[in-house]
């Protein structure tokens, strides 16, 4: 058997090439099993991690499912993200993987590229219809020649902003897109009416969401998915310079201190709600949430872009898939669930945009918010809108790039408290990340 040290890298552990071989020993196609009889009993399961709202539309959602097959049952299991990626490790090193579970992103390619999941291409079509969607989406999830996942939600990153204390203060959000320049005179000019209390933003340096639209409008990439191994795709002038911009915004209050930072481990917490500072930094699956914990207005803004820049900083990415997993003994109920969730009008109205915004158009429709009469986007506006000022998504985040980010939030906090130097920082991170992503 698989130990559970050598399964995943998300929590600390990771697969290893045992788990491969054992993994790729059930296939990729649906397992050793039987073939499917649909009028014999079929125990499932499906996995997924998720705020209160997502487990309660989840959760109907699978009842839904259930009501509609008398000879289906699909059972639920929710967990944390930390406490997910450990079960999930666990229960595949076990041989007993859930038979469908939600995917992020950030995990998708690592688990593929290990042979742990369904390769769902077989079911494209027949079974599970993407015909409508934009053909960049269709193609996320295809790693190495395998679908290992669809789409069931898509988002980008913004950063919201609280306009009634900008207005309040005589400024002005911009309309459509802006620069990094005038990202810095906002936020400095927030903390000059302010006064001593009130910051531009919170301190968005150890952040992968603020460094890849950096380097994007450079006309690069965060990582060169296609190298073996994967290499960054930036170079260390880019990092420094990145980081001496935040350093110039702590230095005149542009952006909150490190203290201040420090706090700043979940929404209800961050500056933005707490009202330190009116510019938050995130991605648009959470703006329906974080406008529930505030009465002020929450626009979604734009990344700022590089002013002269070679690439547009914004794009719309997959944020969550469904997967399927290699020794499911159910590949085509699986696969029925998933058009279900993606394409069954009641189902996809009781999940709704607690995911973010379905990938599907017409989903997308059913779900949409009303418009806001004074301009505040909808997520669905707001991902039309870097549709269109933006360009497509590079790379699903390769494996071992979920390291790479928390090594940047880790070498980033110990700029700001001063417990080393830009350049030595510099060098630690490309140092460290060559060596996580060999």
């Amino acid at each position: 058997m698989i130990s559970r040290r050598l399964l995943l890298r998300s929590t600390g552990v990771a697969f290893g090439a045992a788990a491969i071989g054992a993994t790729a020993a059930c296939g990729q196609g649906g397992g050793n099993a039987a073939p499917e009889d649909d009028d014999a009993p079929k125990d499932m399961r499906f996995a997924w991690w998720g705020h209160e709202e997502m487990n309660r539309t989840t959760a109907e959602a699978i009842d839904l499912y259930n009501s509609r097959s008398e000879n289906v049952t699909i059972t639920g299991e929710n967990a944390s993200w930390d406490d997910f990626w450990d079960r999930m490790a666990t229960q595949i090193a076990g041989d007993n993987g859930p038979d469908a579970m939600q995917m992020s992103n950030q995990m998708i390619v690592d688990y593929a590229q290990r042979g742990a999941l369904l390769d769902l291409e077989e079911y494209m079509g027949d079974v599970i219809d993407t015909s409508t969607w934009n053909e960049d989406l269709r193609s996320y999830g295809v790693i190495d020649g395998i679908r290992a996942g669809v789409p069931i939600s898509t988002d980008g990153f913004t950063v919201l902003a609280d306009r009634d204390r900008v207005e309040e203060l005589g400024l002005s959000l911009p309309e459509e897109g802006w620069t990094w320049d005038d990202l810095a005179e906002l936020a400095l000019a927030i903390r000059e009416g302010g006064g001593d209390d009130l910051y531009g933003m919170s301190d968005g340096s150890g952040r992968y969401e603020l460094l890849e639209p950096w380097v994007r409008g450079r006309g690069k990439r965060f990582f060169n998915a296609e190298d073996t191994p994967v290499t960054l795709g930036f170079e260390k002038e880019d990092l420094a310079e990145f980081w001496e911009w935040w350093a110039r915004m702590r230095a005149d209050g542009g952006c909150v201190t490190p203290d201040i930072e420090a706090e700043n481990l979940s929404h209800e917490t961050s500056p933005l709600v707490g009202g330190r500072a009116p510019l938050y930094f995130t991605t648009t699956s959470e703006l329906t949430g974080i406008r529930a914990l505030m009465e002020s207005s929450i626009q979604a803004l734009p990344m700022p872009d590089t002013a002269g820049g070679d690439k547009p900083a914004n794009f719309v990415r997959p944020n969550l898939f469904m997967s399927a997993w290699a020794g499911t003994p159910y590949p085509t109920e699986c696969a029925r669930f998933l058009d279900f969730w993606i394409n069954d009008p009641e189902a996809v109205e009781v999940i709704g945009n607690s995911r973010g915004v379905p990938p599907s158009p017409e989903a997308a429709v059913l779900v949409e918010d009303e418009p806001d009469a004074s301009g505040l986007r909808t997520p669905s506006e707001y991902l039309a809108l870097i549709t269109e000022i933006g360009s497509p998504m590079d790379y699903l985040t390769p494996r071992s790039g979920r390291d790479v980010y928390q090594l940047l939030g880790r070498i980033a906090e110990e700029v700001r408290f001063g417990q080393t130097d830009i350049p030595t920082a510099v060098d630690s991170f490309f140092d460290q990340a060559a060596s996580t992503l060999a």
